[in-house]
């Protein structure tokens, strides 16, 4: 008898457990997904960005989300570029002599591409303003829904890098905090890749159901990986590195979870995540607590209510993939430059290799310029290590 009534009395608890009142299953019905992905740079140097991105879309559609409901903004002047040995097809991940590629390039559906691809574009996508944007493709989500964005490019201390101009923190955060006035997202995750990306959120607030990871703190670089010489897929050199570090090890987690993502935390997957990027330190702002919600209620179409993951240590433990050629992202264009110049031949990357040093002693200059009138001993290395 009294074995009876535990049993009876655990089965209650279950079963109260796992209960959903009314109005959270009404809301969950009306609920829609939206993500929005940005490769923030352009030219061949910088095809890991595109390709990132790509992938990420490719993962939003596969786990459900509605395409009508994803913004891609990026250049896209990588797959066609004359160097690319596989025109009109990007690649995340190396595959080796004679076994095919995954094109993440193909069903990529681009938003806004060149010249559209602003700070301005992406502040107005984030807010739902549609005016003065060709094609009109903005975020109509609501209080209700759960928003997925993922941002991929270069970046400083405090700014994250568009073609052609640069997007402060500041200005970030405000986008982010009138999205949360407005009521467009019930919870957003933001992923983003970017050098010094940490110092973007550090006045995030932590009461507007905003989580976000970053690649690298705040005085750190972000890493390229798949890069040359491991950057081949069909025993063809793509001649750039095909990812970053950070956004493949996330999207491979993700990908490796299909269809099971559905029994993974947010959580699990930043830890394995940090754990597994290992040349920059991934950091966390906002609300932590978004992090017991599943990684599919974000990168996919799922309303589930998050679950204690007891695989926890088991998955973040679990082989990783050999990313042995990393390269700091402010210095992969131009080995990507060097390496098609000097294994490859290509004249036009020479040219590229050329600017690419000028532009780059340009900088220097300008900081020993800098660091002589205002007088510091040592001159340009008495600067901070990530301001040359």
């Amino acid at each position: 008898m009294l074995y009876r009534t535990l049993f009876a009395g655990a089965a209650l608890i279950n079963a109260v457990g796992a209960w959903t009142p009314p109005k959270e299953v009404e809301e969950a019905a009306k609920a829609s997904h939206w993500a929005v992905l940005i490769a923030g740079s352009s030219g061949y140097g910088n095809y890991r960005h595109q390709a990132d991105v790509c992938h990420a879309y490719q993962i939003m559609i596969k786990n459900g989300i509605d395409p009508d409901k994803i913004i891609t903004l990026a250049v896209d002047d990588v797959a066609n570029d004359d160097m690319n040995p596989f025109p009109g097809k990007l690649f995340n991940k190396p595959t080796g002599d004679g076994t095919p590629g995954t094109d993440v390039y193909a069903g990529c559906k681009i938003d806004y591409s060149g010249s559209m691809v602003t700070p301005e574009t992406f502040v107005k996508v984030l807010t739902g303003d549609a005016a003065g944007l060709d094609g009109g493709k903005v975020l109509q989500s609501t209080k209700l829904d759960r928003v997925f964005l993922n941002f991929v490019d270069h970046g400083g201390v405090n700014i994250i890098g568009f073609p052609r101009t640069t997007m402060h923190a500041r200005d970030l955060v405000a986008a982010l905090t009138k999205m949360h006035s407005a009521g467009m997202y019930k919870e957003l995750v933001f992923y983003l890749e970017a050098c010094e990306s940490g110092s973007m959120f550090t006045e995030l607030p932590s009461d507007i159901s905003v989580y976000a990871t970053t690649a690298a703190n705040a005085h750190e670089s972000s890493w390229g990986t798949y890069c040359m010489p491991e950057d081949k897929v069909e025993g063809k050199h793509i001649g750039s590195c095909l990812g970053d570090l950070y956004s493949v090890t996330w999207m491979e987690d993700t990908d490796n979870q299909s269809p099971a993502a559905a029994s993974e935390t947010i959580e699990t997957q930043t830890e394995r995540v940090k754990r597994l990027v290992t040349k920059s330190h991934v950091q966390v702002f906002g609300d932590t607590t978004i992090s017991s919600e599943l990684i599919t209620n974000f990168e996919g179409d799922t309303d589930s209510a998050g679950q204690l993951d007891t695989s926890l240590a088991p998955m973040i433990a679990r082989a990783a993939p050999q990313r042995d050629a990393a390269i700091r992202s402010n210095d992969a264009a131009l080995a990507s430059a060097y390496f098609r110049f000097t294994e490859m031949g290509s004249a036009a990357a020479g040219e590229e290799l050329v600017a690419l040093v000028q532009a780059r002693l340009s900088t220097r200059k300008t900081f020993e310029a800098v660091a002589q009138r205002l007088g510091l001993n040592g001159g340009i290395e008495a600067l901070p290590p990530r301001a040359h």
